[in-house]
């Protein structure tokens, strides 16, 4: 499956701005996350941006749209005058989107996961992404970086980490994969003044099965 991530904002568009940190920096992280995890289980991403540079919403569509990606991800950060607001809301074109029920189970998952209200899945069909890709579009409103507690968390690695694992679990059981957390350990076996010996020792480690040997 082809996913189109669509960092929100970027360059001289900040987005939404805290009191320590911007939007288009947090959204971009994520994102990168996201992108990673989707890649180890083996799904094609394109990006709207790699770095902190500004596309026009019509640039992120197009490209999108030539690539004929078959999903459009639009990730981001909402903001309030109320600081005490707080919650997680994912807006699409209208109920028969085809990532609506996805919408959904994001919208569930996140909010229990970053320990934030259910602000559900809403219609809109003023934003240009839902409007001109060609694609199942929807936009992720993660949570609101004008909370103090909230933003307080975003300079923490595993809390970013932990929105991006959420948002990946659900696009992969959308389209029936599951992340993939495997872990590899590394056995070093030795060290010898004589190279024949770590020689003899490499070749037998091989001969038991143990193909991927070497000397270091």
């Amino acid at each position: 499956m082809k996913w189109y991530l669509d960092f929100g904002h970027g360059g001289k568009d900040p987005g939404a701005l805290g009191e320590f940190s911007k939007e288009s920096d947090v959204v971009l992280n994520v994102g990168n996350l996201i992108k990673n995890t989707l890649e180890k289980s083996n799904e094609t991403i394109i990006t709207s941006r790699t770095n902190d540079t500004y596309y026009t919403l019509e640039e992120r569509v197009n490209k999108a749209n030539n690539e004929k990606c078959n999903y459009f991800i639009s990730i981001h950060l909402n903001s309030s005058s109320n600081k005490s607001v707080r919650g997680c809301e994912i807006w699409v074109y209208d109920k028969n989107s085809k990532l609506y029920n996805l919408s959904k189970n994001i919208c569930n998952s996140l909010s229990k996961s970053i320990n934030t209200k259910n602000r559900g899945v809403k219609i809109s069909k003023e934003f240009y992404v839902l409007r001109k890709t060609t694609m199942p579009a929807l936009l992720i409103e993660i949570d609101f970086i004008s909370n103090i507690e909230f933003e307080k968390n975003l300079s923490n690695s595993y809390f970013l980490e932990n929105i991006a694992n959420t948002i990946s679990k659900e696009l992969l059981s959308f389209v029936n994969k599951e992340m993939n957390n495997k872990k590899l350990y590394r056995v070093c076996i030795g060290a010898f003044e004589d190279s024949e010996n770590a020689i003899n020792l490499k070749n037998k480690a091989i001969s038991k099965g143990f193909s991927d040997a070497y000397i270091i």
